[in-house]
């Protein structure tokens, strides 16, 4: 009797591979973001070194790597800085002329409150709050605001030509003088500040 014997084949068990996906090449055409670690400041791998995004990101907080800069200030229409310096110089002239109307004490006070408003940066005086070229700090920044403010003397002028029962020719003249400051800061690019002490918009 014979006895035929048929080969038997092993049969490997299939294995699949799953490529990780972080290795995978970006598919032409598609968008690529950069994705920046939280703790390190690092880009993860694959990310684009001067990212758009980044950036736009870097400008909108102010920062950059962890040190805080100064945001973008944009400039003020042209139109509007030469209005405040045409007012600038009409105050400045009012006040010239109530120091020659009036004497000497007209004269100083219109000069003093001339630069009394930018006094009010001494209440900065102690603060610990670190700072960056640009920056107020913080302490002093509600009475540097109120200083800058040209309704304030604005204001007193009127109350002071519609309800005052004497004359002082001291007091308008230093209404002049400071509405004259502020009008050249405005001229300038310079006016109230924002909470942490940047120049606003």
């Amino acid at each position: 009797m014979s006895v035929t014997t048929t080969p038997t084949t092993a049969i490997a068990p299939s294995v699949t591979t799953t490529e990780p996906t972080w290795s995978r090449p970006a598919v032409s055409g598609a968008p690529v973001v950069s994705v920046v670690s939280a703790t390190s400041g690092a880009p993860a791998p694959g990310a684009v070194p001067g990212d758009a995004k980044d950036s736009a990101a870097d400008d909108a907080t102010g920062s950059t790597a962890g040190h805080r800069t100064r945001p973008r200030h944009r400039p003020r229409p042209v139109a509007l800085r030469a209005a405040w310096f045409a007012a600038a110089l009409f105050w400045t002239a009012f006040a010239v002329l109530e120091g020659v109307n009036h004497g000497w004490l007209a004269g100083g006070m219109a000069l003093l409150f001339a630069v009394a408003p930018d006094l009010t940066m001494l209440a900065a005086i102690g603060d610990p709050t670190p700072t960056v070229r640009g920056q107020l700090p913080p302490r002093a920044v509600p009475y540097y605001n109120l200083a800058h403010r040209a309704a304030v003397p604005l204001g007193l002028a009127v109350l002071y030509t519609l309800a005052a029962p004497k004359e002082w020719a001291p007091l308008f003249a230093a209404l002049c003088g400071w509405l004259a400051h502020i009008s050249y800061d405005r001229a300038f690019g310079y006016g109230p500040r924002t909470k942490e002490g940047f120049q606003r918009d």
